[in-house]
Formats: structure tokens, sequence, C-alpha cells
């Protein structure tokens, strides 16, 4: 007995060698692993960050209207003609010159009222708090789109791994048909409808093989890593039942928290900011300058100290229109705004009532699927004895395997339509990060040690396949 266990265990050792040197090329990867790869490198996360310091700069720019301003000036000039009654010395008159001067000092300015340029700053605020939103709103759509990726690609190994099993069947079948025949209890044409079927498998496996490679190169390109690296995915395929709140409460909850009202919220309220600058340009402004330093007639004769201070106030009269054009352009875009932001709001209602019921109706097809891959199997051993025991052809053991390779498939399909349908629901509420394959503990540890025969195990692509064959 011992030198049994002994034989099967070089076996499995031998065969298992390239399943594990496969492994140990292969990136393990999670879904969690996924998203984080994905936020690092995705191109809308970081077009959105650019905007933000974007954003930051205009904020800077338009709190410096509202903050003093330094300068340090130095000037040299020249004056041929200059009326003394003009300078503010009264009794004298007449003209004076040529004469040089000379001026250096440090004039500071203050802008002491100016309400338009109170609403821009408030608007470079909004501004810059709408671009931290669209960071995050950038994110949410990159982990929606990259656990999307992950579960059809999931779903597809799943069908491929099912696959095996179906050809493995069919060729157990065709050795029992050529049995069968051999006996005197099967023809000819049963031995041909079970080499058609075995080959009708592989060239379905063959398509799945496809579907894997295509969908593992979609998520690769998701989260940036390169295209020809092998990757393993670690997470299962996950049904289980949760907790989801009313229709109602559902989508007075998405209204709260859904980024994209919060971006279109912010937004509306920049416009409104930039709209009530524009009204303001209307009213008067009024200014503080004072100058400090030295003043002669050149930088080395006569220089003495120099000081002045002016308030000054300014209230347009004539503009043309240009105030009354920018006030109709502002109107229009916080308009625009509005519109944008209520149809949202019918749109987030939407969203939720189609994910809750998505839900609901997956969740049953996954149950009903699960019922029908088992009577499937049923109806497959009981043409395979009925076939085994010599009564009738081998028809009915073809069409049962048809239908348990196809019970399987759309078992397959409802589990990852339900696992998007869960991802859809709290993305719709707000939230994608909540939605997590925990996968099974002990599946996952089966494939991290590499003891899972598993074709996941493999880089699917054609180039590798070639070379671990």
């Amino acid at each position: 007995m011992m030198r049994k266990h002994f034989w099967l265990i070089l076996f499995l050792l031998i065969f298992d060698t390239p399943v594990s040197y496969a492994a140990q090329n292969a990136m393990p990867l999670s879904l969690k692993q996924s998203i984080e790869l994905a936020l690092q490198n995705n191109i809308d996360v970081l077009l959105a960050r650019a905007r933000a310091q974007e954003a930051q700069g205009q904020k800077m720019v338009w709190n410096a209207d509202l903050l003093p301003q330094i300068d340090a000036v130095a000037s040299q000039e020249r004056t041929w003609w200059e009326n003394i009654g003009a300078l503010g010395f009264p009794g004298f008159t007449g003209v004076i010159g040529p004469f040089n001067t000379f001026n250096a000092g440090i004039m500071v300015s203050q802008r002491i009222l100016d309400f338009s340029a109170l609403a821009h700053a408030q608007a470079g605020r909004i501004k810059w708090k709408s671009s931290q939103l669209e960071i995050e709103l950038a994110s949410q759509q990159v982990v929606l789109a990259t656990s999307l990726a992950y579960i059809q690609a999931l779903g597809y190994e799943e069908e491929l791994s099912s696959s095996y099993e179906d050809v493995r069947l069919a060729e157990n079948f065709l050795s029992l048909s050529e049995h069968q025949q051999d006996v005197g209890l099967a023809s000819v044409l049963d031995v041909a409808r079970e080499r058609t079927q075995l080959a009708q498998q592989k060239a379905r496996q063959e398509e799945l093989r496809l579907n894997v490679v295509k969908s593992q190169l979609e998520l690769k390109r998701l989260i940036k890593i390169p295209l020809s690296q092998p990757i393993e995915l670690m997470d299962v395929l996950d049904t289980r039942k949760y907790e989801y709140l009313n229709v109602n409460d559902a989508i007075a909850h998405a209204r709260e928290d859904r980024m994209e009202m919060l971006v279109a919220h912010a937004d509306s309220d920049y416009s409104f900011a930039e709209l009530k600058a524009s009204k303001r340009e209307y009213l008067p402004k009024i200014d503080l300058t004072g100058e400090w330093g030295e003043a002669g007639l050149s930088p080395d004769k006569d220089v003495t100290h120099a000081a002045n201070a002016m308030v000054s106030i300014s209230l347009p009269i004539w503009d043309s229109g240009s105030i009354a054009g920018d006030i109709k352009e502002k109107a229009g875009l916080n308009e625009e705004e509005k519109i944008k932001s209520d149809d949202l709001n019918w749109k987030i209602e939407e969203d939720v009532r189609v994910a809750l019921e998505t839900l609901v109706s997956t969740r049953a097809q996954v149950d009903a699927e699960s019922q029908v891959e088992d009577f499937a199997q049923r109806e497959l051993t009981l043409a395979k004895d009925r076939f085994s025991a010599g009564l009738g052809d081998n028809i009915q053991v073809i069409n049962a395997q048809d239908a348990l390779a196809d019970a399987r498939d759309k078992y397959i399909q409802t589990e990852s339509q339900y696992d998007q349908a869960q991802l859809n629901y709290f993305g719709a509420l707000g939230n994608p990060r909540q939605f997590n394959l925990s996968g099974n503990d002990e599946f996952t540890k089966l494939k991290q040690l590499g003891l899972l025969g598993d074709p996941r195990k493999f880089d699917l692509s054609i180039n590798n396949k070639e070379g671990n064959s």
C-alpha cells in the first residue's frame, strides 16, 4: 500500500512541475491589487490630479487680488518742461526745466474694497473643491471599470476550467462507445457521434481560451502592466447574499453620496460665484497705494528721503457692454449647470432602480441555473447507464453532454452577472469600493501553493503556450 502511494506522489510531482513553473512566472493578482495598480496609473485619475493643480493655481491668483502687493521700484526721469503750479505749490507759476529726477523705493498697494474680487476668490475656492471631488469621481470610475474587467476575466476563466471537464467527459464517453462497439452493443455511428462531440468540445475550449486571453489583455491595459506579463487571478466569483437598502432609502443615499452629484453641486456653486463676480464689476473699487524711498536729481546727487500715499476710487461709467456681456455669459453657464444637476437627479434614481431590479433578477437566475446544472448532471448519469447497459444508441448521451456543458456555462455566466450586479449596485449608491470578492480561502491557498490542477495556472497566450509545451 505504501509503495502504491509512493508512485502516486512521484507521478504528481513529475507532472505538476510545468504547472508550478508557470505559476512562478505568473503574477498573482487579486481584485484589490488590480484596483490599486489602476488608481496609480490610470490616465483619467492622473488628468484629474493635473486639473486639481491647475485649480489650485487659479485659486491662488484670485486670492492675490485681495492681498497686499509689495514692489521695489527705481526710475531715472528726464523732464524738459514742467508747470510749477501743477505740482501743488500755490502762488507759483511758470515753467521750469530741463532737469533730471531719480526715484527708488518700496511701493505697497492694497485693495481696500472690491466686491468682484471677493466673489472671484470665493469661486476659486469652490473650483478647487470641485477639482478634489473630480479626482475621487475619476477614481471611482476606475474602480468600477477595473472591477468589471476582473469579474469578466474570472467568468471566462471559470468557463474555460469547466470546458476541461467537458472534454474529459467526451473522451471518456468515446472510450465507452469504442468498448461498446467491441462487445457488439454499439455501432460505428455511435463512435462517430462521440468523435464529433469530442471535436466540438475542443473547438469550444479554444474559443473560451481566446476569450480568456482577450479579457486578461483588457485587464492588463486598465491596470497598466506589460501586456506580455502572465497573470494569475487569485479571487473567485462570489455569490453570497447581502442585505440591501430599499428603493427609497437607496435613492436618498445615492443623491447624497454620488460623486457625480457632489461635483455637479460644486460646479453650480462655482458658476453662481462667477456670475456674482461679473455683476459686482458695476460696484466701486477702492485702492490704497503708498511709497517710501529715496529721491533726487540722480542716484549720487542731492538724494533725500521721500514718501507718499494715495487712496483712489474707481467706478465704471461706460464700458461698451463688456460687463453686461460677461454677465449674460455667466448667467447662461449657471443655467446650464442647473439643468445638468436636475437631469442628474433623474439619472441617479434610474441607476438605483435598475441596479436593485438587476440584483433580484440575477440572484434568481443563479439559484435556477444551479438547479439546472444538477438536473443535467443526473440526466447524463441516467443516459450513460442506459447506454452502458446496451439499451439504445448514444444519442441521449450526446444530448445530455450538450445540456450539461450548456448548464455549466450558464451557471458561471449568471455568477459573473450577479457579481457585476452587486458592483453596479454599490456604484449606483456612490461607493463602489464596498464591493469585494472575498473568494474561497482554501481555494486561494491551493492556488498559491501551486497544488491546484487548474488551466489558469498557465499563461494562455499563443506564444507562451508554445513555449510552455
